[in-house]
């Protein structure tokens, strides 16, 4: 089976003396697999990888812990196929899958993750148009199709975070570099009671913080980027903001929301909707009283599935931000391994790994 090299947006030159080419190439009886690495070797784990033909996605999934991943295309190779493959921290990968190649080696160039919350547009309110039916309909139809039986269940991940604290005007952070090991867990019955909160006191609770130089007034946020996120497509979210179409293309639409009641902290972002229904991308901005710390986030999420066939709406990756009261930024990068569920209200169990090896003990 022949691999081919693919990097960044450009297809390498096959050696002489390459890997003879499969017979048939991929097809719906055989696999497309592969492996997802860094150019100094390391693989890539959970990087969101898809084989699109023009605007439609033939088949998705993630790699695992080694970078490999399996995509089962649901019709025969035709010309035209491309592979699509995205992680926090590196360059977007899209490049045509050559005919008869049925292995790919994919490499990822490291890249700054953008925060785009940090930058403020004075020009352009987004809460001021009122809701638009097509954008109800649209949220209507991705909330759908996301599994509504996360709300019976305990959840957890392997993590890697990485936090740094910079200048407002710092425009990324490196991809996994200095990131540590670690895990999130949470029960049925604590996403309950966040959603409640947010119905009650709104998207952001009075806190009192300490540091090394001072103790100062704060906000505490939901963890919409992580066990929270699931919140995006349910009726409370749905009910508390407004949405209208931002964008709409072959690529998808975007969607706005803005908080309905301005009275208590609320949030502005977008959703990001791809052609398949299946929510992509949510950006938010929370709006709060003093002391304004200018907070926000954005996690991308994978179109995996439950067995009902409804998509898992917990992300693979996510970034938040939060000023300082001496002008600088906290900011937390998060990747997710991928999530495991248990029904009922305990969580699952997760071992311990090794910051050097990755491996539980």
């Amino acid at each position: 089976m022949n691999r081919l090299s693919l990097v960044a947006l450009s297809v390498l030159t096959l050696p002489a003396m390459g890997l003879a080419r499969s017979a048939a190439g991929p097809s719906g009886n055989a696999p497309l697999t592969g492996v997802v690495r860094e150019d100094s070797g390391v693989p890539v784990a959970s990087a969101r990888v898809e084989l699109w033909f023009d605007t439609r996605r033939l088949a998705s999934g993630q790699t695992d812990p080694s970078g490999h991943f399996e995509l089962l295309p649901p019709e025969d190779w035709s010309e035209g196929w491309r592979i699509r493959v995205s992680r926090l921290g590196y360059e977007a990968l899209d490049a045509p899958v050559p005919v008869g190649v049925a292995s790919l080696d994919l490499v990822l160039v490291a890249a700054p993750i953008a925060i785009t919350g940090l930058q403020v547009d004075a020009d352009r309110d987004i809460c001021s148009a009122r809701d638009d039916r097509t954008a109800r309909e649209l949220w209507r139809l991705a909330a759908a199709r996301t599994d509504p039986g996360l709300d019976t269940v305990g959840i957890a991940s392997y993590t890697q975070l990485r936090v740094d604290t910079v200048t407002a005007s710092s425009s990324g952070v490196p991809g996994l570099i200095g990131a540590e090991p670690g895990t999130r867990a949470s029960a049925p019955l604590l996403r309950l009671s966040w959603d409640r909160r947010v119905q009650r006191e709104g998207y952001a609770f009075p806190v009192r913080r300490t540091d090394s130089a001072q103790s100062y007034d704060s906000w505490g946020y939901p963890p919409l980027e992580a066990d929270f996120a699931p919140h995006f497509a349910s009726e409370s979210f749905g009910n508390l903001h407004t949405l209208h179409v931002d964008k709409a293309d072959v690529d998808g639409w975007i969607l706005r929301f803005c908080g309905r009641r301005k009275n208590d902290p609320y949030l502005e972002g977008v959703i990001e909707i791809g052609p398949d229904t299946l929510i992509r991308r949510v950006e938010w901005h929370f709006r709060t009283e003093d002391p304004q710390e200018g907070a926000g986030g954005w996690a991308g999420f994978p179109p995996s599935f439950s067995e009902e066939n409804r998509q898992i709406l917990l992300p693979t990756e996510s970034v938040t931000w939060r000023a300082l009261p001496g002008g600088e930024v906290v900011r937390r990068a998060q990747w997710y391994e991928g999530w495991i569920t248990v029904q009922g209200d305990s969580v699952p169990f997760l071992p311990l790994r090794t910051a050097a090896s990755g491996e539980a003990r």
